[in-house]
């Protein structure tokens, strides 16, 4: 409580590294409040199986890299750990379309096309940015699907944030001049996504992570932001808990003259609703705080080939993707060989209805071909076989994000939703992962929450913390401040006004790129 920091972030993903470096080479004082644990190399789960590693479950005393949310509009697969979702994203690092950008969403006065620019620029330099260089099994299949939907001419490799070294070979750091960590040249086993293993992907404990902490950057990891609260002297005290421990003394508080909550969309909302509900300790907030959240438009299918001879499991987590039309982006996605667990979440292709209809056409879908879906069921190695369709939209749906209790939290009060929500079934989808299955001679599927309860699924959850010209509009100013609390700010996805139609991780980057630059450096004095 002593020490009194310049910054405090919350949360070390791709908003929170950046701002964090950025910061800290200014020579502000920065600590990262982060509730995941710090992984290595030789820390990762060898598949998902390992779920005590993989999966993010801490009453289960699960501590991994990988959450999944389920509310009762939306499920959310999202990061944990140092390094934030940069740990198990699928190092897809892409600008959007100019169309986004043009969307009324974006809050005025900027052109943030023009705005973010330079800073899309800096944040490709700073993750490594190129174009995937391995296209095997799985982007050969997709390239045929562009072929059937008449839009070949869109498919492309995807960019990324990957090391195309000397598959396996170790070397010197080949983006900042000798100054960052050695790098291993990437060996396309598919892991990207439980963990590398390798050293090849570009997580941001090695770039903006490895640079903050060698500026003075404090990390501390497995710990849980509580309450804010603003001090007589113009500090905010951060009550935090243990994330990992559930008996024992375990809280602490930490004092900052500037708070950054960057702790994802679920985990910065969390904050800000119990701080205004719970703890009382910031009754200002915008009644907007929780609305306009967005799932990216996102639908989660695939195919599981019954050919044995082919392995969809090598290649890098996304490495090519194609586009229906200028709003619409499917890509092809892998598990390494043996990582299965997520097949747990897959279930035959339902077609169009409410979910009690899809739950019928499922079971018909079932019976209709019983002898694929059978062997599907007791395929030896699913990754091997299967490769999963991700669908994104640019088109506007979104729903609301409220405090309450909840079935999920077993009565306990959390985050739900209110409204209409958003749908969970894309015609498009639907036949890419028709015409997958036919090319690949195997089964289509879908994920377990669209089907059977209606609840779309994303990796990509945007917005809830918006920004406006004042409370009424949004939740933080164009600097990110929130309204009313000076020195209090918001940088992750909850910032991002729209569906983006891609992976959201650059454009977050960029943003925490723009929100940094607003900072002078520091006052030796000050």
């Amino acid at each position: 409580m002593n020490n009194i920091y310049d910054f405090i972030i919350i949360g070390s993903g791709f908003g929170g590294s950046v701002s964090a470096m950025r910061l800290s080479e200014k020579g502000y004082s920065v600590l990262i409040l982060e509730k995941g644990k710090r992984y290595s190399e030789q820390d990762f789960p060898k598949t998902n199986w390992n779920v005590r590693k993989y999966l993010w479950a801490p009453l289960f005393k699960c501590f991994g890299i990988q959450a999944i949310t389920l509310l009762n509009k939306v499920m959310v697969l999202h990061g944990v750990g140092v390094g934030g979702g940069s740990l198990v994203y699928a190092n897809t690092l892409m600008t959007p379309p100019d169309e986004v950008f043009k969307k009324k969403d974006w809050p005025k006065p900027f052109d943030w096309q023009s705005e973010l620019a330079p800073h899309y620029e800096t944040a490709r330099k700073m993750l490594g940015v190129t174009q995937n260089k391995i296209m095997n099994e799985g982007e050969k299949a997709l390239e045929q699907v562009s072929l059937a939907m008449n839009c070949h001419e869109t498919y492309h490799a995807t960019e990324v944030g990957v090391f195309f070294g000397e598959p396996g070979v170790n070397v010197s750091d080949p983006y900042f001049k000798g100054q960052g960590p050695d790098r291993t040249g990437c060996t396309g086993c598919g892991a990207c996504m439980v963990g590398c293993p390798i050293g090849a992907k570009n997580t941001l404990d090695k770039n903006y992570l490895y640079f903050a902490e060698k500026q003075g950057t404090k990390i501390l990891a497995e710990r849980t932001a509580l309450s804010l609260r603003r001090d007589s002297d113009n500090h905010w005290s951060i009550e935090t808990k243990s994330s990992t421990r559930i008996f024992g003394p375990h809280r602490e508080s930490y004092r900052a003259k500037n708070v950054i909550l960057a702790a994802g969309v679920l985990g910065t909302l969390e904050i800000l609703f119990n701080n205004r509900d719970r703890y009382k300790t910031l009754p200002l907030l915008s009644p907007r705080l929780g609305e306009i959240v967005r799932t990216n438009n996102e639908s989660l299918l695939g195919a599981s080939s019954l050919d044995s001879s082919k392995d969809y499991s090598k290649g890098i987590a996304i490495g090519s993707a194609f586009h229906p039309d200028a709003d619409t982006k499917i890509e092809n996605v892998r598990y390494p060989a043996g990582s299965d667990f997520m097949r747990l979440l897959a279930v035959p292709l339902a077609g169009k209805g409410n979910a009690l209809v899809r739950l019928g056409k499922m079971f018909l879908s079932f019976a209709m071909n019983l002898p694929g879906y059978l062997k599907q069921i007791f395929l030896k190695d699913w990754s091997k076989a299967t490769t999963i369709l991700l669908f994104m939209q640019s088109y506007e749906g979104h729903l609301k994000l409220t405090w309450g209790r909840t079935i999920n939290r077993l009565g306990l009060k959390g985050l739900k939703a209110q409204g209409p929500g958003v749908q969970s079934y894309y015609e498009e989808a639907q036949t890419a992962a028709k015409i997958l299955a036919k090319e690949v001679k195997g089964v289509p599927s879908n994920v377990i929450s669209e089907v059977m309860l209606g609840v779309p699924a994303t990796a990509h959850i945007l917005g809830g913390a918006i920004m406006g010209q004042s409370p009424h509009e949004g939740v933080i100013d164009a600097n990110h401040q929130v309204h009313g609390y000076p020195g209090l700010y918001v940088c992750d996805a909850s910032v991002i006004p729209c569906n983006l139609a891609v992976n959201p991780s650059l454009t977050i980057s960029a943003l925490a790129e723009r929100f940094s630059s607003q900072f002078p450096v520091k006052n030796s004095d000050s």
